[in-house]
This record gives structure tokens, sequence and C-alpha cells, in this order.
């Protein structure tokens, strides 16, 4: 979606959009305070922003203050998604940057590629189904996933894990991505759980031979599937 045809949003309106976007793709419930933590603003500067998102047509908001997009804001977080995610793709796969420094790349380039640019660069990399942090590039999904996929805070002791995805939406996403990136946590690779430990806010891993604890915090961004 070029610029020009997403009417009067701005930077700050797509980035939530795009929040919102994520949080429902996971089933999270979204609520202003929520989204206060993870883009790191006040609580009055959200409810401010979402007053004008509603005017707008961008979100609708029930009885319990949960958020919802409309069928307008779903449409520009979509192609926001869509081009986020090739553009990640491109910067990876073609110009080399790790996918921590793509992710953040991608940000900023989102809203200022045209949908010919992003178009040709999807034509270009071969119509990919994920980008590379595993998130489903909107409009190129061949298939239709089959097995179940969930939060790796939520598996069970001693199972056997395959990594699908990172949620980017995650507070320190750049930092989570370094984090787990070091550790070879990536789409694809294999895990076993070998402790959860709620009390203790963490879970330990083997993974490529080695043992490493992750914090609960992040282990709620890495889902994963049984194999």
């Amino acid at each position: 979606m070029a610029a020009g045809t997403r009417g009067a949003t701005t930077p700050t309106t797509e980035e939530y959009l795009e929040v919102i976007y994520m949080m429902a793709a996971e089933g999270k419930i979204v609520k202003g305070a929520r989204l206060a933590e993870i883009i790191g603003v006040s609580r009055p500067t959200v409810t401010a922003t979402l007053r004008r998102m509603a005017r707008d047509g961008l979100i609708k908001q029930d009885a319990k203050k949960q958020i919802a997009l409309t069928k307008k804001g779903y449409a520009i977080a979509d192609t926001l998604q869509r081009r986020h995610r090739i553009i990640e793709c491109w910067l990876t796969g073609t110009l080399g940057l790790d996918w921590a420094k793509s992710d953040a790349e991608a940000h900023r380039l989102e809203h200022v590629f045209s949908d010919e640019v992003v178009d040709r660069l999807n034509e270009l990399l071969g119509f990919p189904e994920t980008c590379p942090h595993g998130n489903p590039i909107p409009g190129n999904r061949r298939g239709s996933p089959t097995a179940a996929v969930f939060p790796l805070s939520q598996a069970r002791n001693g199972a056997t894990l395959r990594v699908t995805r990172i949620s980017e939406y995650a507070e320190n996403t750049v930092e989570i991505l370094h984090h787990l990136g070091a550790r070879g946590l990536k789409p694809g690779a294999e895990i076993t759980v070998v402790d959860l430990s709620p009390l203790n806010e963490s879970v330990t891993l083997r993974a490529h031979g080695k043992h490493f604890s992750l914090s609960l915090k992040i282990a709620n961004a890495l889902w994963v599937t049984e194999i």
C-alpha cells in the first residue's frame, strides 16, 4: 500500500496498528496498558493515540477496554507487516544484515518504500512465505500450517520441540533477537526442555549439544511446535 493510500495515518499510528495486529495474531488480549509497556510510552499518551485512531475508524474498543482493529485498520496493518517482512528477507538474504539489525531497519524502510519496490523485492526473493524470524508474510502463504504452535513458556518438561518463529512486537526485540541468535535459537532449530521453572521464571534447554537457560519473558516470545 503506497503512502498516499494510507490516508491520515502517521508512523506513530502505524506502529500501534502493527503491534495490535501482531498481538491479535497470537491470540493476545490487547489493552492500553500493555501497549504502553510494549511501545514504551505513558498510558495517557496511549489513551490519546487510541482516541484518535478510534475517531479515524482504525480501531474499536469494547466495554472491557479490549482493543481490536477495524476492517480499515486491519488492511493497513496487514500491508505494513507484508512490507516489513519482505524487506527483512531482502536485508538478510541479499544484503547480509543479521536478523536483529534487519528488524530495526525494516521498521524504518517500510514507511518509505513504494508498493512497486516492495513487489519487485518480493518477486526477486521468490515470494518467501516467512520472514527471517519465521513470521508469515501476508499474501505469500501457499499452504496452511497444520502443527499446533505455542510459546516456549507453555511447553512441558522433557518435550522435544522445533522453533517456528519469534514474536517481533516484544519489548527490547533487538536485544532478544541477539540473545536468541547467539544461542542458535532460530526457526528450524530443535530443542529439548530440560526444566521449566515458573518459580524461578526460567526455562533450561538443551540445543546444539549445550545447556542454557532463558527467562520466561524471552521464552514467551519464542514460538515452538512439538516433534
